[in-house]
């Protein structure tokens, strides 16, 4: 096949072999299995199995799944049936509040929005189905931003200052973890014309599996009928459609991203017990 990087493609051999064995192959069995090159075939293990990837079992001596592959595949399982679970929901949201309601999932430093349901006022947004924006520049970046750990933003946020679209947009890293914190303290994050001057946003996460940020749904509003909204009453509708729609994603605590509690430590301390 043209333009087939051999590499990559013994990688999908090795794990395709791994897959079809639910208790694991030997070294010797995966060389039999894949025909491939025993050198090259032990290069490929030990950078899947310091991936995680893959699993080395010291007792059996065989290779299996490792947690990452699982990781990925919830991922894309989320992904798959997000927006057909969340779409009732989010119509409901809209003719309940009377406003525009979007739906977004986080693809590294943006959120990438996947569903809208246009009031019957339109707003002028910069935002739209397939369309991307900077995460620490939207509610719905931030509202999933405040799922993560500390450690985790600074993976993805390496370099700073960011680019700024009004003079609301935060652009520092500190500034953004300052901004998290009060967002868990409030229970719902919000936009204040920080990408669009004009626009103003109330967001909230949707959780999944192990109480993690699969999405964020947000509620948008005009600059000048913003002062006019009751917020406390947008914000309880927005989380209880949210509530519902994690409750259907399989979280057992739609709140579980408020707490604070929730450091890298303690994460790493459930993620052995699964």
């Amino acid at each position: 096949m043209e333009g087939l990087v051999k590499s990559a493609d013994r990688v999908v051999t090795v794990l395709s072999a791994v897959a079809e064995i639910p208790g694991g192959l030997s070294f010797t069995e995966l060389l039999n299995k894949t025909g491939i090159p025993k050198s090259s075939l032990h290069g490929i293990i030990q950078t899947l199995v310091a991936d995680s990837m893959i699993t080395y079992d010291e007792l059996t001596r065989v290779y299996y799944f490792g947690p990452r592959l699982w990781e990925l595949a919830m991922k894309y399982y989320d992904r798959l049936h997000l927006v057909p679970l969340a779409w009732p929901y989010i119509e409901q949201l809209r003719d309940t509040c009377g406003q525009t309601v979007q739906m977004a999932v986080l693809d590294g430093q943006d959120v990438l929005y996947v569903a809208k349901a246009e009031s019957h006022r339109p707003l002028q947004m910069a935002s739209y189905v397939g369309s991307r924006l900077p995460a620490y520049a939207t509610g719905l970046g931030k509202a999933l931003l405040a799922t993560l750990t500390d450690s985790r933003l600074r993976t993805i946020f390496p370099q700073e200052p960011w680019p700024a679209f009004t003079k609301n947009t935060i652009t520092r890293y500190d500034e953004l973890i300052q901004k998290l914190k009060h967002i868990r303290e409030q229970g719902f994050a919000e936009d204040m014309g920080e990408y669009s001057p004009d626009i103003r946003c109330i967001a909230y996460p949707v959780l999944g599996l192990e109480n993690r940020g699969v999405a964020a749904v947000s509620v948008s509003v005009s600059a000048d009928e913003f002062s006019s909204v009751k917020i406390h009453d947008l914000v309880r509708v927005l989380r209880k459609q949210c509530h519902l729609m994690a409750r259907r994603l399989g979280s057992t605590d739609p709140e579980a991203w408020r707490q604070s509690a929730d450091t890298d430590s303690s994460r790493a301390v459930r993620e052995k017990l699964l």
